[in-house]
Parts: structure tokens; sequence; C-alpha cells
């Protein structure tokens, strides 16, 4: 039974030291845990922040789609508006007036050179 026991005590002294030793891998799974979980919260702080600079830059490119829908919009508005103008033909008489009073001033102008020619001056 000296031989059983002797068994038994060595058995539980290396009983004790694996508790130990579980106790130290708990320690230190424990301490790698919080590290990690330290990592965690800052990936996802910088994750977040990233983020919330993204949303920005898209609300202010949103905005900028929107306000260059609205000039388009209204480009494309102002087109129909002159391209019916030009259409109408009132508004080809009063494209064409202008030409016709500036070829008559032209005309006026070319005869007064001509008058002017004729004249001989003497000193």
């Amino acid at each position: 039974m000296a031989g059983s026991d002797i068994l038994v005590e060595r058995l539980e002294k290396k009983l004790l030291e694996k508790d130990k030793e579980i106790t130290e891998l708990k320690r230190m799974l424990s301490s790698k845990e919080a590290e990690i979980e330290e990592i965690k919260k800052t990936i996802a702080e910088k994750v977040r922040s990233e983020l919330s600079e993204e949303l920005k830059k898209l609300k202010e490119l949103e905005s900028k789609i929107v306000e260059l829908n609205k000039i388009v919009e209204s480009l494309t508005s102002e087109v129909l508006y002159l391209k019916t103008e030009l259409k109408k033909p009132e508004t080809k008489f009063e494209l064409s007036e202008p030409k016709k009073e500036k070829r008559v001033k032209e005309e006026r102008k070319e005869e007064r050179t001509e008058e002017e020619e004729d004249l001989i001056v003497c000193d």
C-alpha cells in the first residue's frame, strides 16, 4: 500500500501542477481577451468614424446632384421655350427685321461715301 500511496501523492502533485498551469493559462487568456476586446473597440471606432465621414460625403454629393438636376431642368425648359419662340412666325419676322434695317443703313452709308467721292475740294 505504501507504493500506491506514493503513486497517489505523485498524481496529486501533478494534478496541483496542472491546476496551477491551467490557472496561469486562464490568466494569460483573459489578458489576451482584454487586448482583443480593446482592439475590437478601436477598430469599431475607426470604422464608425470613417462611415460617418463617408455618409457626410454622400449627403454632399446627393445635394450637388439635386442642384445639378434643377439646373438641367431649368436649362431644358429654357431651351424648349426658346425653341417654341423660334418656331413662331412673328419671331422670325422680328429677327429678320433688324437685319433689314442694318442692310438699309449700310446702303445709305455707301451712298454717302459715293457722294463724297464725287465731290472735288478746291483750296
